[in-house]
């Protein structure tokens, strides 16, 4: 045996929750249901990604693999029927891997890479042992904020967790090696800095360097700022913004994000603004009536011109939607 040791629409607030953590989580009716049942750069790497992974003889060896909560998990070497529970498959499918089960049910029509999910079979959100079960899975990858889950799915194959530390990159490496795929995550991460340097020099932000940015989400009739998160991270790693005081308090926090009202907004806004939301009749609503009104327009940065407007899609991390962004940055600035 091999050993290796290894070191994000149902309501607005769940909408929001998937678009800045782990989507996946269940109850405690499916972990009865699931423990009864069980005594599954970037078009070069997209148009190679395929169902389960690279078909091998080598199905049944398996390896000892200690994931990011420290547990001691023996997984196939070369699987083939994945299970995904969680809100960025982006990192999986970047690696050339498409599962045969995800958490869609919510993302799959918020994410910048809807084209890549065909094919891949929605497991509900919560998840459904049933249709989990029903895979087959020979290994479960869980990147979910909410770990009750995680009993149940281990009874039903080998599972994996990578949500031990934040950060695109981190957890692109942390899934790379699961997979054995680590030699394709530098590839993509390599690629992205290449690309985000051009990038970053199209859009001449070396003389922004210091400068402050805020992420402000509307989904429906609520209001939030982003702390590191989402497009936040983007902003600050890429393109070298800095949060505003107040928005780098939430960081320090370890607040992935914060619900305000309007009147403190002025608070929390940087030198720059950027603007988010869906597309649904009572965001564009809400998004004008903020936009017009009398505190949003005593802010500074909307009086230099200073505010980009974007779609809620991009408020996701993962290297597939980041690598994205960089092709719309420039025009979501230029507007």
């Amino acid at each position: 045996m091999l050993k290796i040791k290894s070191c994000a629409l149902l309501s607005s607030t769940l909408l929001f929750i998937l678009l800045v953590t782990a989507c996946g989580g269940n109850t405690t009716s499916n972990q009865n249901a699931a423990s009864t049942a069980a005594s599954a750069n970037s078009a070069q790497n997209e148009q190679s990604i395929s169902s389960g992974t690279t078909n091998t003889a080598d199905t049944d060896v398996t390896r000892n693999f200690t994931d990011s909560k420290g547990r001691q998990v023996e997984i196939p070497v070369n699987p083939q029927k994945i299970i995904y529970v969680g809100s960025d498959p982006g990192d999986l499918l970047a690696l050339g891997v498409k599962p045969v089960g995800a958490s869609l049910s919510v993302i799959a029509s918020q994410v910048a890479y809807a084209d890549l999910l065909e094919g891949i079979d929605d497991i509900g959100y919560p998840y459904s042992p049933e249709k989990v079960l029903s895979h087959n899975p020979d290994l479960i990858i869980f990147n979910d904020w909410d770990e009750a889950g995680l009993k149940s799915l281990a009874d039903i194959a080998p599972t994996v967790v990578v949500i031990g530390e934040t950060g695109t990159y981190a957890r692109l490496r942390q899934i790379a090696e699961v997979l054995g795929k680590e030699d394709i995550a530098e590839q993509k991460i390599k690629a992205y800095e290449t690309e985000a340097a051009m990038v970053k020099s199209q859009l001449k932000l070396d003389t922004q360097l210091d400068k402050t940015a805020t992420v402000f989400l509307q989904l429906g009739k609520t209001l939030y700022v982003m702390g590191h998160q989402g497009i936040s991270v983007s902003l600050y790693d890429m393109l070298g913004f800095t949060p505003n005081p107040k928005v780098q308090q939430l960081i320090d926090q370890g607040e992935l994000f914060s619900e305000i009202s309007e009147e403190v907004l002025p608070s929390f806004a940087g030198e720059h603004l950027f603007i988010l939301g869906d597309e649904t009749g009572e965001t564009v609503s809400a998004l004008d009536e903020l936009q017009s009104s009398p505190i949003w327009k005593s802010v500074p940065a909307v009086k230099n011109g200073n505010t980009y407007s974007a779609n809620s899609k991009w408020n996701f991390d993962d290297i597939i939607t980041r690598t994205r962004l960089l092709v719309e940055l420039p025009k979501i600035m230029a507007k």
